[in-house]
């Protein structure tokens, strides 16, 4: 992760903010992870809540004087209604099966405002062609060493990462991580059943729009409102 530069991206997503025509915007942040983004957001807004389904994460120093809730993007349990809604890195890609992408929708669009916006950007195939074989690696740091193994299923269309991980103290961790890669088309579907609709379909950290051949989608949805 050491590669990506986290600044860049949250500038990129406050620009998408741009959209609000508002002052004082609540936003609320979805799979938030260690903070990396958060850190940089937090300063621009008034009203700024993190959330993620890792305590642990959670409590990292990234988010020193920002509001956490410890929770579930597809079980959102939060009554106060968000102007700005956003997840990164793919996140969403994690959730896998259709009731859970459901389920997010459903939850999402009543914690968002009316004329609100969510936004989060997904990977489609040609970002795990093009970088399987890319994380297969090894290495060590701060006294911990790691062993990770990419391979992405064509055919369920199912990106898988397993991690072996060896702790400074000698204990060893595994972890299988999976994203479900779904076709462009497949994305507009689960859009067009939720309460919202597609306002923006960009190829990631620019403002040209998408296809089928982009390596990661961001996604610019509103409510409908009839």
């Amino acid at each position: 992760m050491r590669s990506i530069d986290y600044k860049k991206w949250a500038s990129y997503i406050f620009s998408i903010r741009g959209e609000i025509k508002k002052k004082n915007i609540k936003v609320l942040e979805l799979a938030s992870g260690t903070g990396q983004i958060a850190k940089y957001l937090n300063k621009k807004f008034k009203l700024f809540v993190a959330t993620d389904k890792s305590f642990s994460m959670l409590q990292n120093e990234n988010y020193l004087g920002i509001t956490r809730i410890c929770c579930d993007m597809i079980k959102l349990p939060l009554k106060k209604q968000f102007d700005f809604v956003y997840s990164t890195f793919d996140s969403i890609n994690y959730l896998i099966r259709k009731e859970n992408y459901n389920n997010l929708f459903e939850h999402a669009a009543s914690s968002i405002s009316n004329n609100g916006i969510f936004t989060f950007d997904v990977a489609l195939e040609k970002n795990s062609i093009k970088h399987e074989k890319h994380l297969n690696r090894q290495g060590r740091y701060k006294g911990i060493t790691y062993i990770q193994k990419s391979y992405y299923d064509r055919q369920r269309r199912i990106h898988y990462n397993h991690f072996k991980i060896t702790l400074a103290n000698g204990q060893k961790v595994e972890e299988i991580h999976k994203q479900k890669i779904f076709r462009l088309e497949d994305w507009f579907n689960f859009i067009d059943s939720s309460k919202f609709y597609v306002s923006n379909c960009l190829k990631a950290f620019t403002f040209d729009n998408a296809n089928e051949d982009t390596e990661r989608v961001q996604f610019i949805l509103k409510k409908k409102l009839c």
